[in-house]
Parts: structure tokens; C-alpha cells; sequence
């Protein structure tokens, strides 16, 4: 129950955000499509995308991937057609995305970080490009309303926009990818005993973890890897010391002295 409570923290987070725009709207919703001149309506388009951004925060956590993935799909679409476009989500809208890239910087495989935060810097660019508006629009009038031209003042507000995003975003990542304050159970690698010669380094200390009763998401938590790869290293454990579940793990250790009872000195 802890862990499903745990899981469900994020989805509901963004439920709330995605609430707390609703009601930013003040009776703006139309469900007809409105022309470009059209700016304050919020049509059916534009609420799907808002869904669609919640549903990227709310996988943030299990589905990394899957959450970058979505959110610069959902950009781009955004920036091709102009019925989905920013003046019908309202800039409010786009602060469901702030908490995103540090919930994947936390979730996230090392392995997979670079692409991930080069995905998440993408879609902030493409925000950035969003909240500026009459421009960067490539459907309608090609980015421009009422014959406004590029140049000057418009040239300098993406520039702004553009700053402003990529800086929150990069802001936020790093929020998620420093270590806590508060310093975790230090990990203590299983020394070379002949019971657990077959195990990697790595293996030694997520078996070490395991033998402490230390869930996958504490594990992943203080290796800092992602809850993947806690459960493939969780996997090649029971498979080399032939044991059918984490319980058998912890009953290995002790009987085998590579845990002190607890109080033992």
C-alpha cells in the first residue's frame, strides 16, 4: 500500500494542475473551432493537448520516456496547427509542464539522461515559441496576424520566450537531478565471500540493499538507478544464487553471516 500510495503522488498532482487550469478559463470553453482572430476561446483542441501534458506528468515517474516523448510530440502538433495553439490553452496552461523535466531527471536511467534532457530542452524551445504570440504559427496566415510582420518587436519576444523556457526547464532539471540533503543509507558492497563470488560489484550492493528489506524504488533511490534496472540486477541475483524471492534473499544473508542481527555490535 505505501508504494501504491507513493505511485499515485504525481498522477495526482497533475489532476490538480490540470483542474487548476480549468478553472483559470472563466467560461472561455467553445466547442467550435475559432478562426485566428479567434484568440481567447478555448476549443475542444486545446483541451486535449492540456490533457495530453498531464498525462506526460503523470507517466514522468514510471515513464520517463514516454513522458519526454509525448510532451515534444505534443509541441510540435501544437506549433503545425494553429486551432491548438496557445491563445486557446492560455499561458497558465503551461505551468503543468514545470515540474516535468525534475520528475524525469529523478526517474531516469543514466544511461538515457543526455536524450532525455535534450528532448526536454527541445520542448521547451518549442514553449518558448508557443507563449509568443502572433508568431511561429506554421498553419493560417504563416505566423503572422492581421499582416503583423517578422522583425523588431516580434523577433525580440521569441528571444525572450525562448531564454525564459529553456532556462525554467533546465532550472527544474537540476532541481531534480541533486542528490538529497539528507545523505542515504550508505551503501555497503557485500565483501568477497565465497557464497556471492558470482555477483558483480553492482550486484554485491543492490544484494546488500535487498537483504535490508529495502523496497525497488528505495534501492533505485539511493543507487541512483532507475527501477528498470533495479529489477534486472534484482533478477540476475536470484537467478545466480538460485533463490525464488526477496524474502529468501534476506533469510540467505543472515544464515550465511552476511548480515548482523540487528543490535549486534
Amino acid at each position: 500500500m505505501p508504494n501504491l500510495l507513493r505511485a499515485s503522488i504525481v498522477p495526482a498532482v497533475a489532476l490538480a494542475l490540470l483542474a487548476a487550469w480549468v478553472a483559470t478559463q472563466h467560461g472561455q470553453f467553445t466547442v467550435d473551432v475559432p478562426l485566428r482572430e479567434d484568440t481567447s476561446a478555448t476549443n475542444p483542441y486545446a483541451v486535449l493537448a492540456m490533457v495530453g501534458y498531464t498525462a506526460a506528468l503523470g507517466l514522468a515517474r514510471l515513464r520517463p520516456t514516454w513522458a519526454v516523448v509525448g510532451t515534444v510530440l505534443l509541441v510540435t502538433l501544437q506549433l503545425l496547427f494553429w486551432p491548438a495553439r496557445f491563445s486557446q490553452a492560455s499561458w497558465v496552461g503551461y505551468l503543468v509542464l514545470l515540474p516535468l523535466p525534475a520528475l524525469v531527471a529523478r526517474s531516469a536511467d543514466p544511461a538515457h539522461r543526455r536524450r532525455l534532457l535534450a528532448g526536454v530542452l527541445a520542448a521547451a524551445v518549442g514553449v518558448g515559441a508557443l507563449l509568443t504570440v502572433p508568431t511561429v504559427s506554421l498553419s493560417g496566415r504563416w505566423g503572422t496576424v492581421n499582416g503583423l510582420p517578422w522583425g523588431g518587436r516580434i523577433t525580440s519576444d521569441i528571444a525572450v520566450w525562448l531564454v525564459l523556457s529553456v532556462a525554467a526547464a533546465a532550472l527544474s532539471w537540476r532541481i531534480g537531478a541533486r542528490r538529497p540533503d539528507t545523505a542515504p543509507v550508505p551503501i555497503t558492497p557485500v565483501t568477497h565471500h565465497a557464497v556471492v563470488a558470482t555477483l558483480s560489484k553492482r550486484e554485491r550492493e543492490i544484494f546488500r540493499l535487498l537483504a535490508d528489506g529495502c523496497s525497488n524504488a528505495d534501492i533505485a533511490r539511493q543507487a541512483y538507478i532507475s527501477e528498470a534496472t533495479v529489477k534486472t540486477h534484482v533478477g540476475n541475483i536470484l537467478s545466480k544464487l538460485d533463490l525464488g524471492s526477496r524474502n529468501e534473499v534476506i533469510a540467505f544473508a543472515y544464515r550465511n553471516g552476511l548480515m548482523a542481527p540487528e543490535g549486534a555490535q
